[in-house]
Formats: C-alpha cells, structure tokens, sequence
C-alpha cells in the first residue's frame, strides 16, 4: 500500500481519548487473523473502563488513514502493582499488516517514547516473537538479562529501556 492514500492525504498520527469500534475493526480483524489478541483485549478493556490509558503519563497513540480508519495503535502504562515505581509498560504495539515497512511503528514509538519524558525512569515491554524483539531493540530496549533481573518478575517483560529521570526546576 501506498504511503499516501489515493487522495493524497498522509496518515495521521493521533493520541486516543475515545475509540469508534468502527474505526478499529480493520485492525482488530487483521491482528486476530495473525493470531494476536492483544487488540481484543484493548477493546475489551476499553469498554469496561479497565484501561483507559488515563493514568499520569499513560498514553495510547493510534496512525489514522485518509479515510479515518486505524492502521496503527501503541500504548504505555503504568506498571501495575507491585511493580517498581517510575516503572511504564509499552504495550499493545500493532501495524496493520498493509501498512507495514512505512515507518509508522518507529514514529509511533517516538511519539510515546515523548509522552513518557518526566513521567517514568524505566519502561518494559514484553516482546512474544523474534521479529517483535528485534524492533524493539531497534528502538533502544535492551534485552532483560534473567541473571540479573528477577525471574519472579511483578510483570512477564523482556526487555527495558531506561529513561533520564525528571527532576523538577
């Protein structure tokens, strides 16, 4: 697929305040193909008010097309209890598969790279194949050395990247 759409009109890289089931379907449909259910359970826990991504320094990101329809989603938590503290957890990182090899993923981990600066010291993420671990060291995460990292993890990651702590002026 084209970078641009037919109508010459670039994707949009959006922060997510309200999802339109409509918009993701797409998405969602292409991921469960893959067989990956990390987007249902977004959905899910969208729905129910679980996860909303609301939590100070908490972001999900999404790439819209021209015709608003998401080709992209990418998020950060707060590592949940007992996690460390100044800890988040990049997760639910998918590209459509057309929209693959654009560049999106890269930008989309900037962007909430960006959103995580003087909110967290250290982000996780958890990475379930070569190809996803191998992005992702791209990016600046290192793999977790198991020797040195708790195997009794409060959360299943696989690799961190630590972040400049924010001091205050």
């Amino acid at each position: 697929m084209d970078l641009l759409a037919s109508d010459g009109v670039a994707p949009r890289l959006i922060r997510v305040h309200q999802i339109d089931p409509l918009a993701w379907a797409p998405l969602l449909a292409a991921s469960e193909a893959e067989g990956w259910h990390m987007l249902r359970r977004l959905m899910d826990e969208w729905r129910s008010g679980a996860n909303r991504y609301e939590q100070p320094g908490e972001s999900l990101w999404a790439w819209f097309d021209a015709r608003g329809l998401v080709i992209a989603v990418g998020g950060l938590n707060v590592e949940p209890p007992p996690g460390r503290p100044g800890t988040g957890r990049m997760r639910r990182f998918y590209v459509h598969p057309d929209w693959r090899a654009h560049g999106l993923a890269h930008r989309l981990v900037n962007a909430v790279l960006a959103s995580a600066q003087g909110h967290f010291s250290r982000l996780h993420v958890n990475c379930e194949s070569a190809g996803s671990a191998a992005f992702w060291t791209r990016c600046g995460f290192a793999p977790v050395d198991l020797q040195s990292e708790p195997v009794e993890r409060p959360a299943r990651y696989t690799h961190v990247r630590l972040l400049p702590r924010y001091q205050a002026a």
